[in-house]
This record gives C-alpha cells, structure tokens and sequence, in this order.
C-alpha cells in the first residue's frame, strides 16, 4: 500500500460498454458498517475532549443503494477533486478502483450514474458554536435569500398607467 497524495491522478477507468454523456462516475469509499452494509456511523468530537459521539445513518427502503464518502467525480472524461469530500448515497454496489489506493483500509471505489439520477447529499460540520451560528450568520455571510429584496418602479411621467 502506498500514500497517495491528492496530486495523483486516478487510473483510468473504462467505459462500460461505451461513451454515455449523462454518465457520472462518483469515486471515494463506502463507510458503511461491516456488520450492517446499509449503515454508516459520523464520528463527532464532543466538548474539545477525548471523548466523542456519533451521528449514524442507515439507509432505510432503499434497495441496491450504499452510503459513500465521494471524494472525486469523473465527468465527459476529466476528473474534478472535490474540495470537501462529501457524504452522499449511491445507488448500486461500487467497484473497486484500480490501483494501490486504500486510504484508512477502505479501498475507494466507483460508481456510475446517470447525471440526471436522484441522491441525497448528508453534510455534517462540527465546530465552535460561535463559529457555526454567530460567524455565519454575519451580514456577507449569510444566504442572498435572506436579505430584504426591495424594488422601486419608475415611469417618464410618473404614473405607471395610461
């Protein structure tokens, strides 16, 4: 096994059987549990020390769907690295890629779906409150959608009607 820093290019991963253009290949690794492989457990640091909780998720209903940490997606041939990895489901098994890439023992996998497929993204952030609450709701921060939209209409004569 060898470190692969996030310069590496992955290997190149054949077309199925050939080139769709609403394809997208997700790369990372299922963090589903051993014992339960439609479950998956988010380590959270509790109050600085070393103890710790835990957030699980498990996939309920969802036939022939996975819980995976995407790190990198391949589209129309180029691979895009993203810069937070992501938590996402995935629908059917992914393949293992090839290569010696095996961070943490989990190898990363692929899978390949169709861009217009439906998903659900799980984002977690863990911090300082102040940081999660106070920082991000300061004014340039916040979502454009939550600021007042006023609008002022204006004719040559003044009125809006003839």
């Amino acid at each position: 096994m060898t470190d692969q820093n996030s310069n590496d290019q992955f290997p190149t991963i054949q077309p199925d059987k050939f080139y769709d253009p609403s394809e997208i290949v997700l790369v990372g690794m299922n963090i589903s549990g051993i014992n339960s492989p439609r479950a998956a457990d988010v380590k959270i640091d509790t109050e600085g020390s070393n103890s710790f909780s835990r957030i699980s998720l498990q996939l309920m209903s969802t036939p022939n769907c996975e819980i995976a940490l995407i790190k990198a997606y391949i589209y129309e041939g180029k691979q895009y690295d993203l810069p937070k990895p992501k938590i996402m489901v995935v629908s059917g098994e992914g393949q293992e890629l090839p290569g010696n890439y095996v961070p943490n023992s989990r190898p990363l996998k692929f899978w390949r779906m169709n861009k217009l497929a439906r998903t659900a993204e799980v984002s977690v952030e863990e911090g300082l409150l102040e940081t999660l609450i106070l920082e991000a709701n300061l004014p340039g921060r916040r979502s454009p959608n939550s600021y007042a939209a006023n609008m002022q209409m204006a004719h040559r004569s003044g009125r809006l009607n003839s």
